[in-house]
């Protein structure tokens, strides 16, 4: 962690100690995962706790993957950081092992227009109902925070309509969200994107929140779109937006830039500090 963040950590634990407790958290960018996985009704889904022994009640947290998945060793690696803030982590495989080779890195040469054919809408919906019903019913905890990155990011606002089972949600850099989805958003919400691409909110028939050359990547006019319908509602909402932050920043940036490095981890804290405070 850079050593800005770690003071920002401490004068945010003494601003925020009337209200929440805050660990000693950090971001891990490499080494062993910690955590496990489980099949549950048919789908591969990686558990992470804080006490390996404490496996029920609490408080969750839904990881919602970019396009990478489980596979990517960064995207379990925050998985394990988030728990060490307290939570039960519950990361279930979106894709059935067909996600997409973490070679093939984001960008105007990756075509996913064959493989996002293969995991539409409904189908990611019906895995994260099951893994709302499985942190309910089986691990018997009732508030669950989600984190959606890229990919992701479209499917926490989703979750976090009424009845739909998410509490309290923080996106990074989403892609391909609607402003219908936006709108339907029904609990406090945190946003991480970064100031670049054309993005905007399209009023035609689909109503698409559409962008430019990195799929569908949340920013600055995004960002406008979305306050101003979040505003309109009343919700309880923040965004941050990271200079020189590249598409896909909060999961795997590349850690020798400093300003990328700090993005990461300074959106990390962005998401604890949010579950701290709200959920």
């Amino acid at each position: 962690m850079l050593p800005s963040l770690a003071l920002c950590l401490a004068g945010l634990s003494t601003a925020f100690a009337s209200s929440v407790a805050l660990p000693n958290v950090f971001v891990s960018h490499e080494g062993e995962t910690k955590g496990f996985f489980r099949n549950v009704s048919g789908v591969s889904i990686y558990h992470s706790y804080h006490h390996q022994n404490v496996t029920t009640g609490g408080k969750a947290v839904l990881f919602v993957s970019d396009i990478y998945g489980v596979p990517l060793l960064e995207n379990k690696l925050l998985a394990d950081s988030i728990a060490s803030a307290g939570y039960t982590v519950i990361f279930p495989d979106l894709f059935n092992g067909d996600a997409v080779p973490s070679d093939d890195r984001e960008g105007p040469a990756l075509n996913l227009t064959e493989w996002r054919s293969r995991h539409p809408t409904a189908e990611i919906d019906a895995i994260l109902g099951l893994a709302v019903d499985y942190i309910h019913n089986d691990l018997k905890i009732s508030r669950i925070g989600g984190v959606g990155y890229c990919f992701g990011g479209k499917y926490v606002p989703r979750f976090l309509a009424e009845g739909k089972g998410i509490d309290v949600g923080f996106i990074a850099h989403p892609s391909g969200l609607e402003a219908a989805e936006v709108q339907g958003i029904n609990g406090p919400i945190t946003i991480a994107g970064m100031p670049m691409l054309s993005f905007h909110i399209h009023q035609g028939i689909t109503n698409h929140v559409l962008a430019g050359e990195l799929d569908n990547a949340f920013n600055a006019t995004g960002r406008y779109s979305t306050e101003a319908i979040l505003t309109a509602k009343n919700a309880t909402y923040h965004t941050n937006f990271y200079s020189g932050a590249p598409h896909g920043f909060a999961v795997r940036p590349n850690m020798t830039v400093p300003r990328q490095k700090y993005a990461k981890e300074a959106s990390f804290l962005q998401a604890v500090l949010w579950f701290a405070a709200w959920l």
